[in-house]
C-alpha cells in the first residue's frame, strides 16, 4: 500500500511539473543578456547545466516516460521489455521534438543540455514505473 502511495504521490508532482512547463510555454521572458563580445545589441540566451528549465525537462521527461510505460504495459499488455524501448523511444523523440521546435524559433536554439535532462528523466521515470 505505501508503495502505492509513493508511486500517486511523485506522479502528482509530476503532473503539476508538466501542467506548469504547459502554462510556461508561452512565456519568452528567459534569461536573456547583451553580447558583451560583439560590437551589436544582438540578445542571446543563457543555456545553464542548473537551471529551472532542466528541472522542467526532466520532470516532464520522468512523468512521461513512467505514464506512457504504464499505459503500453498495462492497457495494451506489453511485456516488460518492449514497454521499456517505447516509452523510453517516445518520450526521448518528444524531447528532440522540442529542440527542433526551439532551434526554429526567434532566438532560440538546440540544447544538448535540455536533452541530457530528458535521458536522466527517463531513466528516473523508467526507474520508478518498474519497481
Amino acid at each position: 500500500m505505501i508503495e502505492g502511495n509513493k508511486r500517486l504521490l511523485i506522479s502528482c508532482f509530476l503532473l503539476l511539473l508538466f501542467l506548469y512547463q504547459i502554462s510556461y510555454a508561452g512565456n519568452t521572458s528567459q534569461t536573456l543578456f547583451l553580447n558583451e563580445h560583439e560590437e551589436s545589441d544582438t540578445l542571446k540566451i543563457c543555456d545553464r547545466w542548473l537551471a529551472w528549465d532542466k528541472v522542467e525537462h526532466f520532470g516532464i521527461s520522468a512523468f512521461l516516460s513512467a505514464t506512457s510505460y504504464e499505459i503500453f504495459r498495462d492497457f495494451y499488455h506489453n511485456n516488460q521489455e518492449s514497454s521499456l524501448y517505447f516509452s523510453s523511444a517516445l518520450t526521448f523523440s518528444l524531447g528532440v521534438g522540442k529542440e527542433i521546435y526551439d532551434e526554429k524559433r526567434p532566438n532560440g536554439r538546440f540544447s544538448y543540455k535540455d536533452l541530457v535532462a530528458d535521458i536522466l528523466g527517463i531513466g528516473l521515470g523508467l526507474w520508478i514505473a518498474t519497481r
